[in-house]
């Protein structure tokens, strides 16, 4: 019999303590989360976090921004940060990425969109849908994100070459697909794609799938604009 995945650890963080409590209400019968814990500040944020665990905290602001994904990043650096924003504005959302953030949800998206982001953002992916992703992938790519990419070799190509299917993976990141989208495109499961992954962001020389992402839009592996 096939285990069941890890449910993805939730910490909601809002100043404001019934939005805290009516985000853990909503989301404590979603499957595949666990309600770690509500925090209103950053600090209280990273007292609820575990060593080893994946871990989402969903950022409710009345106005999100970036130096308060960079404060979380640097208090929290393994944590998938999901950030609640009124829509897809690209000019609100790449200050978040570039600050840190793992993705955005818009307050008119479904509850089940919602718990589908906070389990994807505690494993890591960019959590935007696939047309917006990959416009903000773009977007990044054109300039520097904050905070610029991890040392790679010294030509900014690969430490080692790629297979074919590693290829087909890395072309979809930069297409902003999740996980399960990749593993439905190359009829592959999901753990085989997380492979892939770690494999990947070895060969490239990086520590985040957005960095990964990235060094693919700038070398044409995105979609074509």
């Amino acid at each position: 019999m096939r285990a069941a995945p890890p449910s993805s650890r939730l910490v909601i963080l809002a100043p404001a303590a019934l939005h805290r409590e009516a985000w853990r209400a909503l989301l404590s019968g979603q499957p595949g989360i666990v309600i770690a814990g509500v925090a209103g500040d950053p600090d209280e944020a990273h007292a609820l976090l575990r060593f080893g665990q994946a871990t989402t905290i969903m950022i409710d602001l009345p106005a999100p921004h970036p130096d308060f994904a960079r404060r979380l990043r640097a208090a929290a650096p393994d944590c998938g940060q999901l950030f609640l924003v009124g829509s897809y504005d690209l000019a609100e959302i790449i200050p978040l990425l570039q600050g840190g953030a793992t993705g955005c949800v818009s307050r008119e998206d479904s509850v089940g969109d919602l718990a589908r982001a906070v389990v994807a953002a505690g494993r890591g992916e960019i959590v935007l849908p696939p047309t917006i992703a990959a416009r903000a992938l773009a977007a990044l790519a054109r300039g520097e994100p904050a905070g610029g990419p991890t040392a790679r070799s010294s030509d900014g190509g690969l430490l080692e070459p790629l297979s074919e299917r590693e290829m087909e993976v890395l072309r979809s990141l930069a297409r902003g697909h999740t996980n399960k989208d990749i593993a439905q495109t190359l009829v592959l499961s999901v753990r085989t794609v997380e492979a892939h992954l770690r494999s990947i962001y070895g060969k490239l020389g990086v520590g985040t799938r957005i960095e990964a992402a990235l060094w693919a839009v700038k070398r044409g592996y995105g979609p074509e604009e």
